[in-house]
């Protein structure tokens, strides 16, 4: 498999040499460059609000039900001001994810996980749904940029009471107009997906735009669709760049823009220097097409350094050797880094 990403060389450059940031090539594209805020790690690494003031113009908030209102009726607004604060000192947009989302992320006193859905009535749930997403997108206000309303809705059984009890397409269909009911005028409104570990898998992607298609004739207003990249090495098909392409075509033809929401790259069992090469021309080959497109308007890693990362953490198929993202345990730059410098230099 290693052998067959090669077709994509990018030209050599050494910008470790260079001064210049993320944060800096990005802002002459009006680009979004971006990573995740991980609030318990943020707090307590003193390294980790210089690195994401310095290198990125944009951050993922995270706005779950279950963090933004852990009763009914009482919003805990700390999380969000404390990213809105930081992101007015810095310069910095966000991206609220996500307004709906799984079960497991829903408030509490919901009781989505005890077979019943909580017993809601359609009529009780919607209001819920109106409630939590117009009174967080009203917090938000100017600081963010867009608002990731649903997330993961082709995944099986991650929206499932939202599904469950209002319909499959209805609980997107009346966020997506919640949402822009109390949005900013020119925040964007997006629809995130999840395309498997290998790349952008052609059914999962055809399933996904014949969702989009239906949303939109049922009047959801969806601006962006985003899509997740966690992808493995060992599982990267050779056709991934290609089938990145085919997905910006689509979006054009579907008449919404393109976000990459969350990217990380497992480097494989090898942390050779020919692994972290592999994932560099990766990082560069998604960035660079992304960059070409003007319809695809910003790219998010999904954690700002390697120690951080979810992948030795997670609940399954857990990589304690994972080196996923730009920046390594210490804060260094690493070749994936100077691929996506490179992308965003080239410009557009």
């Amino acid at each position: 498999m290693m052998a067959l990403l090669t077709s994509h060389a990018f030209p050599q450059t050494n910008n470790a040499a260079t001064d210049e940031t993320l944060r800096q090539a990005a802002d002459k594209l009006n680009f979004y460059v971006g990573t995740t805020i991980q609030g318990r790690m943020w707090n307590r690494d003193p390294e980790y609000k210089p690195v994401l003031a310095k290198e990125f113009n944009a951050a993922v908030s995270i706005v779950f039900q279950g963090i933004t209102q852990p009763q009914r009726g009482r919003f805990n607004w700390d999380p969000m001001d404390e990213a809105m604060s930081f992101a007015k000192q810095n310069k910095i947009k966000l991206m609220g994810h996500c307004l709906v989302y799984k079960n497991a992320v829903a408030a509490p006193w919901l009781n989505f996980n005890n077979g019943t859905c909580g017993g809601w009535s359609s009529k009780d749930l919607d209001d819920i749904l109106k409630e939590q997403i117009q009174a967080v997108v009203h917090h938000g206000g100017d600081s963010y940029y867009a608002w990731e309303v649903v997330n993961e809705p082709t995944e099986p059984h991650h929206n499932g009471c939202w599904s469950r009890v209002l319909g499959d397409d209805e609980y997107m269909v009346k966020a997506f107009q919640y949402a822009r009911e109390a949005a900013k005028p020119d925040a964007l409104l997006v629809l995130n997906d999840t395309f498997g570990q290998g790349g952008i898998d052609h059914a999962r992607a055809e399933e996904f735009w014949a969702l989009v298609k239906r949303l939109e004739a049922a009047g959801a207003p969806i601006d962006a669709v985003g899509t997740e990249m966690h992808w493995e090495m060992p599982q990267l098909r050779p056709t991934y760049l290609d089938e990145f392409k085919e997905f910006l075509a689509n979006a054009r033809k579907a008449g919404v823009k393109v976000h990459i929401t969350e990217m990380d790259v497992y480097q494989g069992p090898s942390s050779s220097s020919e692994a972290f090469a592999k994932q560099k021309e990766v990082y560069y080959n998604i960035v660079h097409a992304c960059v070409l497109d003007s319809n695809c308007i910003g790219f998010m890693t999904w954690g700002i350094a390697d120690r951080y990362t979810w992948l030795r953490n997670r609940d399954w198929n857990t990589y304690p050797d994972a080196k996923p993202v730009l920046f390594d345990d210490e804060y260094k730059r690493k070749p994936a880094y100077d691929g996506v410098l490179q992308a965003l230099k080239e410009g557009r």
